[in-house]
């Protein structure tokens, strides 16, 4: 029989153990502000996972090490050097060179059949008990739930300031979820086409968002700052690019926010730019897209009298109830609500900073102010969507391109979007 050549297992076995021990070490040294850590939970519900698979993977480790220590040391004491073939690298034994075969060892085989029984009941005791404290979803600070509705491939957020999310939304918003921090914040997930998975790991865990069904969760941070997430059910073309972020401000933050976004956009003044880009949008993208106070019955379809279950097609015009958008031409049913577009930080379900980095951050509540727009990645993306984020607008998902603008219409229309604070 052949045997290998002892460089070549040394090697191999050195390689076994310095790559397991360099993933140990990056997975205990990463770097904190990695967008999607779990090991730097900010939340409570992330701290509560936090503290079940800490002891798990250190347990695990532990168990690895045995292992592959045991594997090491039956390795070292019954190996056999073989003849030599005269090359002195390889060279052959025979059958009857092996070390004498036993059947076995009743106790380890009884030890090591009971000893991992245990621990995995141990472990499975403490999983359920972090299981029912993470469904416990009902606890709130505040009157406040919102609905998060993912769709292929960006995130909804409808708010609802007085807890019932069976009523019209106070606010409507994508992409960019703001919460109060220190609230348990009630979330009901739903999908308006195929599976997805809503997933902030530094604030909670997974929930899948399921046609058809409202599942419900809960998301609270100890911190303010913002933190990114990612659709982690597969769900189609764009799946890698449909993230989410989630913006933690404090209570005063938030009560701005919240007053600043119930407020209806203004007609833009005659003569403008903006009102130029006003009359493209109202002509190429006001059929899918809602502005509220902008946006009017003329330009909607629909029974205002049958609204549907899905509140995120409506808005207002004047103050009045403006039935829902003409969207027979969309297969989910909606699109991003705009009214407040340039209060957002990201844009193309968050997979494009609306703002450039200038060097200072600047603080959430003031980047329509303050922040250098990204104007080049928001123009190529209304130009041509679907080259700037994978998408099938052929079969009416996600943003077609609008490669018949001119460039002085696209700069209007970002003028007009610009005005949306």
């Amino acid at each position: 029989m052949r045997r290998e050549p002892r460089a070549l297992v040394w090697l191999s076995s050195l390689l076994v153990i310095a790559g397991t021990v360099a993933l140990i070490v990056v997975a205990i040294v990463v770097d904190d502000n990695h967008p999607l850590s779990t090991l730097s939970p900010v939340g409570r519900q992330g701290r509560d996972i936090a503290a079940l698979i800490n002891p798990i993977f250190i347990v695990a480790g532990v168990v690895f090490f045995l292992v592959q220590g045991a594997v090491l040391a039956l390795w070292w004491r019954y190996r056999v050097s073989g003849s030599d073939d005269g090359d002195g690298e390889f060279g052959y034994y025979e059958d009857e060179e092996f070390p004498e075969q036993v059947h076995g060892n009743n106790r380890l085989e009884v030890a090591w059949t009971i000893v991992p029984t245990v621990l995995l009941a141990v472990i499975s005791v403490f999983t359920l008990v972090a299981l029912f404290a993470l469904d416990d979803v009902e606890a709130s600070d505040e009157e406040l739930a919102v609905t998060v509705i993912g769709q292929q491939w960006w995130w909804e957020y409808q708010y609802h300031l007085d807890g019932d999310t069976t009523t019209p939304p106070d606010i409507v918003t994508a992409n960019e979820l703001v919460i109060p921090v220190g609230v348990d914040v009630p979330l009901d997930i739903k999908s308006r086409d195929v599976i997805h998975a809503f997933w902030i790991p530094k604030l909670n865990g997974k929930r899948d968002a399921v046609p058809g069904r409202s599942h419900d969760w809960v998301i609270q941070s100890e911190e303010t700052g913002v933190f990114r997430g990612q659709c982690t059910e597969f769900c189609g073309l764009s799946h890698g690019y449909m993230k989410m972020v989630a913006v933690v401000l404090t209570a005063d933050e938030f009560a701005e926010w919240r007053d600043n976004q119930m407020k209806p956009a203004d007609v833009p003044e005659e003569g403008t730019a903006a009102a130029a880009g006003w009359e493209t949008f109202n002509q190429q993208c006001a059929n899918c897209h809602v502005v509220n106070g902008l946006t009017s019955a003329a330009t909607r379809g629909g029974d205002p009298e049958s609204p549907p279950d899905d509140w995120s097609i409506y808005g207002e015009f004047n103050g009045e109830d403006a039935g829902p958008v003409h969207t027979e031409d969309l297969v989910s049913g909606a699109a991003p609500n705009l009214t407040h577009f340039i209060t957002r930080s990201t844009f193309a379900g968050s997979i494009f900073d609306l703002y450039l980095d200038a060097g200072e951050p600047v603080p959430y509540l003031e980047l329509s102010e303050r922040g250098t727009l990204n104007r080049g990645e928001l123009e190529a993306w209304i130009y041509n969507a679907p080259e700037r984020k994978p998408a099938a607008a052929d079969e009416l998902r996600g943003m077609p391109a609008r490669t018949g603008l001119s460039p002085t219409d696209i700069d209007n229309v970002v003028a007009f979007l610009s005005t949306l604070d």
